[in-house]
This record gives structure tokens, sequence and C-alpha cells, in this order.
């Protein structure tokens, strides 16, 4: 299939995916989305960075950034949620990514691809990481999430999209990037958030002692090293110099 080809069928399955996702208010933020944005968003200072956000949707994130002192941009494909972003003021560039990398070569310090990645084929994903290593300065810091395709547990979030086209994990991504100057700073699941104190964050509390004890039985029983979350954040930072490869960071796995 040509790239013109899917740029067409992604185009028509993107739209109405803001009323499919329910998406009713854009470039806001609740106290939820604050706590799990500084979880996540913990030892990468974004105060007075460059940062961008691929597909940031309904920009929920981009508005954090911004009030933490972050100068933001972004990039996206549904069209509302432009029309949105520059009701909000917020700097939009790009949607096809080797121009995209061409205008901005080493321009940010961090650069997130949250809930991005797993909408694209193999060959896609690997012009896109390609494209954020050159848009990063070094020491640059690139965030991904996605649904864990190492796990059962991810299935549901990886299905639960007709868009999604490709399951993904930490070795697939360090497999994509050999040779690059990616190196994998932290691989882990999605921060869980708490809440205020009451019965909410109790439930909560017990769910997650629920998974870690699963994940660390499962971890024992098939003799391997992997987050058994449904979905997962990867960090990786800009070296100086080309990694050896996924060696460099390899944990064990299954």
């Amino acid at each position: 299939m040509s790239p013109g080809k899917t740029k067409e069928n992604q185009n028509y399955l993107y739209v109405g995916y803001e009323h499919w996702k329910g998406w009713s208010s854009y470039f806001d933020f609740n106290a939820e989305d604050n706590e799990y944005f500084s979880g996540e968003m913990r030892n990468i200072p974004i105060l007075g960075k460059r940062l961008l956000e691929i597909g940031f949707g309904r920009g929920e994130f981009l508005a954090w950034a911004k009030t933490q002192g972050a100068l933001v941009a972004g990039v996206e494909i549904n069209n509302r949620s432009v029309e949105e972003a520059h009701r909000a003021n917020i700097e939009i560039l790009d949607l096809d990514i080797e121009t995209l990398a061409a205008d901005h070569a080493e321009q940010f310090d961090v650069i997130a691809a949250f809930d991005v990645l797993e909408h694209l084929e193999i060959d896609e994903i690997t012009q896109y990481m390609r494209a954020m290593e050159k848009m990063l300065r070094h020491g640059g810091i690139l965030i991904l999430r996605f649904p864990n395709g190492q796990s059962p547990f991810g299935l549901a979030p990886q299905h639960g999209d007709v868009t999604h086209k490709t399951a993904l994990s930490k070795s697939r991504i360090e497999q994509i990037c050999q040779g690059s100057m990616f190196a994998s700073v932290r691989y882990e699941g999605s921060y869980r958030v708490r809440g205020p104190w009451g019965l909410k964050r109790l439930a909560r509390a017990a769910r997650s002692l629920a998974q870690n004890m699963i994940g660390a039985t499962l971890n024992l029983v098939y003799a391997c090293d992997i987050p058994w979350d449904s979905v997962v954040v990867m960090v990786m930072r800009k070296e100086h110099a080309a990694s050896g490869g996924p060696a460099d960071t390899m944990v064990p796995r299954c």
C-alpha cells in the first residue's frame, strides 16, 4: 500500500473520532490529570523547555505542560482538535513527519507521543522514531505510551480501537531503534493515579496491590522481568553518540 493510500485510509478512519472517544472539552485538565502527568513526567524538566506532542488529541497534556512553563507545540490528524488548538493559541506544526523533522531539527527538549505509535505500521513507526530523534536536541527526552504488547491485559486497549495497527513493547521499540542515539531510561506500567483520600483511593490502592502481586507471580512463573500492566510508558534519551543497540539496556524478558 502506498503512503498516499495509507494516509487516505487513516483520514477516513479518523472522521468523527473525537465523538467516538467522547471528547467534550479541549485543552483543559482536572486534578487527576494533574496527578497523572506529574507522575508520568517525574524527573523530566520542562520549565522553559521546548516541548512537542505528536497526536495531542483532546490537548490535556499540552494544557498541563503549558501551565508548568513549557513552550509547547503540537501535531494532530484530527481536524476538530486542530481547530481547538488554534483557539487555545497552541502552535500547530506540519502533519507530515518528514517535513516536520526537516524544518525542526534539534529544536525540542522533550517530545511526547501518548497513544500514537500503535496507530502506525512498523515502517511508519521506524520513520517516526527517526524523525523524533532528529528533532530532539542532544540530551532530549522522548516519552512514549502504548498498549502493552507483551501482556494479555494489553489486549483490551490494543484491540479496542480499529485504528490500532501494531502491538508494541520495549524490546520491539529497541529493535526499531538499533544504531540510533536513543537510550532507554525508564519502562514501566502507566502511572497509576491515586486521587484524594477516601474510599475511591482505598479501592485503587487495593487494585494496584493486586496488579503488583499478579505481575510478580507471572514474572516468577514465566521467568520474565516485564511489566504486565495493560498500558506501558517508555522514556528514552537522545545521547551524543549512537547506542550499541538494545543489548545496552536490555532486561530479562520472555
